[in-house]
């Protein structure tokens, strides 16, 4: 481990500064312990004992201290800088053209802490976790809640042009007529959420859904095409104005043979290294055979039994149908790629 002074709130922990012990009732994260002579009492007990703690297990985390605050994640402080001036995308939301309650009643997300602790077991410190395809919210907001649980210091990019899919326009006429919707004017309906005036609202609820879970500090939507957004964030990175591109990025937005394929061109150009690019509806024909051609195309080195079984899901187990391609084959499917060279 890497030996280093154990903060609390800034300052380092003695033990009179918690009268010669931790305070009563303080258990800390069990997950830190277990691990040799890692316990609480030997690490934690009558004072945190800085060689036991390390990048997220810290003594905050471990001995049950206060935790210090997390503050804006320096990409996202950068990006509001270089893209928008300092405008906060969010402050629509206090006008009155910003009337939006939050909606979260279309999760359609798969993304979930276990399948980030995952990707997160291959770059553990990501400074910046790009999302494409963002929808209202839902996977933006648990990969924000996990990182912070996690006191990670990452911000999360979403880009998305929040327009809608093909059959989210091809069906809503059918939508409107099964539930009764056709002769009311003044409502946002089906998953575009278009209003009485033709435009589809899906941004300013997903802006209202990362207010109201307390996220906008982490979260930064730039509402782009997949393309556009993917190779913005290059130019700004190969032209200095951010100083690292995203070690994770987590794909999910085109499902359309070809198209999927463009995508995944692009998000493994923009890549850091070591850097991880996943998504999930492996499902779909169009996701499966753009990533099975492009994994194929790429000649990566055959993932370790050990590399591969950490993306296992609890009731299935990651296969490796390209080398190098990690893939869960239930329900709607998940599926990984490691970049290290």
């Amino acid at each position: 481990m890497r030996y280093g002074p154990v903060l609390l709130l800034g300052s380092l922990v003695t033990a009179q500064e918690v009268g010669g012990k931790l305070p009563e009732n303080t258990w800390g994260d069990p997950d830190c312990f277990g691990y040799g002579s890692l316990t609480f009492e030997s690490c934690c007990l009558p004072q945190p004992r800085f060689e036991c703690f390390e990048g997220t297990f810290t003594a905050e985390r471990c001995c049950g201290l206060p935790e210090k605050p997390l503050g804006v994640p320096e990409v996202i402080t950068r990006l509001r800088e270089e893209l928008f001036t300092n405008q906060d995308v969010y402050s629509i939301l206090g006008t009155v053209c910003g009337q939006y309650q939050p909606q979260l009643r279309y999760p359609d997300s798969h993304l979930t802490p276990a399948l980030m602790k995952s990707v997160l077991s291959f770059v553990p410190e990501p400074r910046m976790w790009l999302e494409v395809g963002s929808f209202i919210g839902s996977s933006a907001i648990t990969a924000a809640t996990t990182l912070k649980s996690l006191r990670l210091s990452t911000g999360v990019v979403c880009v998305d042009p929040f327009t809608g899919m093909v059959d989210m326009w091809a069906d809503r006429k059918a939508f409107r007529e099964a539930f009764g919707l056709t002769q009311r004017r003044h409502v946002a309906d089906g998953p575009l959420l278009m209003d009485e005036f033709g435009h589809s609202r899906i941004y300013e609820m997903f802006l209202a859904n990362v207010r109201y879970s307390g996220h906008e500090d982490y979260i930064l939507p730039l509402r782009v095409s997949s393309i556009t957004g993917l190779r913005l964030l290059r130019t700004l990175f190969e032209q200095g104005r951010i100083d690292h591109p995203p070690e994770i990025i987590y794909l999910d937005s085109a499902h359309e043979a070809g198209e999927t394929l463009l995508e995944v061109t692009e998000a493994w150009r923009l890549l850091a290294v070591p850097g991880v690019l996943f998504g999930d509806d492996w499902s779909w024909p169009g996701v499966q055979s753009d990533v099975l051609r492009f994994a194929q195309d790429l000649q990566q080195r055959h993932l370790t039994d050990e590399e591969l079984h950490r993306f296992d899901w609890p009731t299935s187990s990651a296969i490796q149908p390209v080398p190098g391609l990690a893939v869960v084959d239930q329900d709607d499917g998940a599926w990984m790629l490691f970049k290290e060279s």
